[in-house]
């Protein structure tokens, strides 16, 4: 069995992070977003993880909610921040001789070995990266890369909620992922 999972904040998660599970589906047998408690690195999210998860949801097409899965697992933990290779173990012995793939984006590659225990890692999944800008990476045996010439960001989303700039809010969210910001009221942080 082929899994792929690919975790994050998704705090709000947007039409890239769709296409992306678009791209993948095809290559295999379940699709997994992971949405992490906190990241490493960075603080919590601004959403609660019911939110995120909430907001997941409305990005998976109908067709696809038999292959399209969100695990809960990183939300659920009580660890903070959540480590990569804790899902992996997890991911592992959930699904049992399957082959794992963890789905990055550049920037995450490119501090891949800035990671807790980021040998182990290399060692026991492959990788899928989405190159982002236009920037030729080569494709070694544990790590595919796949161009991708969309260019949004969670963070750049909150800052265009804040400050009300709807046509980028229509264009990089889901209408329902937009519903629950609206009726949560989401991502006002920067309000003054």
């Amino acid at each position: 069995m082929n899994i792929f999972f690919f975790g994050g904040s998704f705090d709000p998660p947007h039409k890239a992070h769709k296409m992306i599970y678009k791209n993948c589906i095809k290559l295999c047998d379940k699709f997994l977003f992971i949405p992490s408690a906190q990241t490493p690195g960075k603080s919590e999210p601004t959403a609660d993880g019911k939110l995120r998860v909430e907001m997941l949801k409305t990005i998976i097409d109908h067709q696809d909610k038999d292959k399209v899965v969100i695990d809960s697992y990183e939300i659920n933990s009580d660890i903070k921040p959540s480590y990569s290779i804790d899902t992996i173990k997890y991911l592992k012995k959930k699904y049992k001789n399957s082959n794992i793939t963890m789905i990055m984006g550049r920037d995450q590659y490119e501090n891949i070995n800035c990671w807790y225990n980021y040998e182990e890692i290399i060692k026991n999944v492959t990788v899928m990266c989405f190159n982002r800008k236009p920037f030729k990476l080569l494709s070694s045996k544990q790590t595919n890369f796949i161009d991708f010439d969309i260019d949004i960001s969670s963070s750049e989303i909150r800052k265009s909620i804040a400050v009300r700039q709807q046509d980028k809010i229509e264009h990089f969210l889901t209408k329902g992922t937009i519903n629950i910001i609206n009726n949560h009221n989401l991502y006002n942080i920067y309000d003054n």
